[in-house]
């Protein structure tokens, strides 16, 4: 029996998350979050701010891995709203799941840690580059993959960094288009992040988008992330947009 804690679990990615974590045999799944969580039936939930260690240590107890997804997502938020719940709880809880002897942290990064690299007609995105972040949202995120990979380099958890894009049911605008990322290709991405032989890795989270702008082929490659999606079925009609990237609109790099 494997059990996973989800944190975050009341936001908009975690609950597009849940329905695939649903028939995973020997899972068993503890959700948390600062507000009420609901929709995680047949889960153990608990209300509670990860910057808190007495809270963290209780949420990591008896857990084999963690999908963190837990944070401020607003690209516009200034940077007092971002260090407590994308800074300060990142630290607290890779220290407490190491201390505990969690296996394994699926840690949610976003493409805005890399967002700054993003201009019309520039070129697709390597994993690989030194981080870019497009805003301090994009910085917060970037700490936390520096963060992460310090604990696994020193014996702690593996982890695991996806650097997801916009993941709702369908794209919004033609923005959207490039870094989409579908909920059923993030229930096959989590999935595979969990059960990788992977130390430390990061990895773009979007789908297999004509438009897109960020490579998924080391994804692919070592964790054996086949997206099946494709944003260019909903083109048609589409609005104009940045899709909430920061730098789409820019001129230059």
């Amino acid at each position: 029996m494997t059990t996973v804690l989800v944190t975050g679990a009341a936001g908009r990615v975690a609950q597009q998350l849940r329905p695939g974590l649903d028939g995973v045999d020997g899972l068993t799944l503890r959700a948390v979050d600062v507000r009420e969580v609901t929709g995680w039936d047949g889960a153990e939930t608990a209300v509670g701010d990860l910057t808190d260690a007495a809270f963290t240590a209780a949420a990591v107890a008896g857990v084999d891995a963690v999908v963190h997804l837990a944070a401020n997502p607003r690209p516009e938020a200034a940077w007092p709203e971002l260090r407590g719940p994308n800074v300060d709880a990142v630290v607290t809880l890779l220290d407490t799941a190491s201390t505990a002897g969690v296996r394994k942290v699926v840690l949610a990064s976003s493409v805005h840690a890399m967002g700054g690299y993003v201009q019309p007609g520039g070129p697709v995105v390597d994993p690989s580059w030194p981080v870019r972040p497009c805003c301090r949202y994009g910085s917060s995120k970037a700490f936390a993959e520096a963060y992460g990979r310090m604990v696994a380099d020193a014996g702690g958890p593996a982890v695991i960094c996806l650097r997801l894009g916009g993941c709702v049911p369908e794209p919004g605008d033609l923005g959207t288009t490039i870094g989409w990322l579908a909920p059923g290709d993030l229930h096959q991405l989590v999935r595979a992040a969990l059960a990788a032989d992977v130390r430390y890795g990061t990895y773009f989270g979007v789908s297999a988008n004509t438009r897109g702008m960020f490579d998924y082929t080391n994804a692919t490659r070592e964790l054996s992330y086949r997206p099946r999606f494709d944003s260019e079925v909903y083109v048609p009609g589409l609005p104009d947009g940045d899709g909430g990237l920061c730098r789409w609109a820019a001129t230059d790099t």
